[in-house]
């Protein structure tokens, strides 16, 4: 197969070999979830890890253009305390000149129709997470739950979520914030996942 011909599918697959079952057997608590919706379900991001902090892994293969990673790296950048570009060998070029800094940045491809993933540069902290992008990740009983843990309900339980997100997104710090959202998201049960080919560790 010609390598720029590698299938989105194909590099999820080799991610999940390589990286993610490298974080995978270095805390087994953590949660891997495709698809994972942000910004109440403005965009998606291929492959999120969770453990104790959230780590995104956006995919371009070779059949991909890079014409939607500005919009993509705007979202990511609101919720991803480390989020990484996993880039087709042909995009790299154009790649480093569009994503922070923080990124990291894995290069794929094929030599003698063998994958390979090469790690250019590891994902860095991100400075600049958005706590009302945080807050949205949590279903409107998760909010609750959080709100009487810190008594911040009064009056406003039945409100619109959108106003509960908003209520926690200015009442607590993004370390509180963040650690109830990784646990929740870690934990959660009967989260409807997008169909798609069965991807094994």
């Amino acid at each position: 197969m010609n390598s720029d011909c590698m299938r989105e599918l194909d590099v999820r697959r080799l991610l999940y070999r390589t990286e993610i079952k490298r974080m995978v057997s270095e805390n087994p608590k953590s949660r891997v979830v495709d698809e994972l919706e942000l910004l109440r379900g403005e965009v998606r991001v291929d492959v999120a890890v969770i453990s104790n902090i959230l780590h995104g892994f956006e995919i371009k293969s070779g059949l991909d253009n890079l014409n939607r990673l500005p919009h993509q790296q705007e979202a990511y950048g609101k919720v991803f305390e480390r989020m990484t570009l996993v880039a087709h060998e042909k995009h790299v070029e154009a790649a480093v000149k569009l994503v922070p800094s923080h990124w990291g940045l894995i290069a794929v491809g094929e030599r003698d129709g063998v994958p390979f993933a090469n790690q250019i540069w590891a994902a860095r902290q991100n400075p600049n997470l958005d706590n009302l992008a945080l807050a949205q990740l949590l279903w409107r009983e998760e909010v609750l739950e959080l709100m009487e843990y810190f008594d911040l309900g009064r009056g406003i339980k039945s409100k619109p979520r959108k106003v509960l997100w908003k209520a926690l997104a200015t009442s607590l710090t993004e370390e509180q914030l963040k650690a109830f959202v990784c646990f929740k998201l870690r934990t959660r049960k009967g989260w409807k996942r997008p169909k798609r080919v069965k991807l094994v560790l």
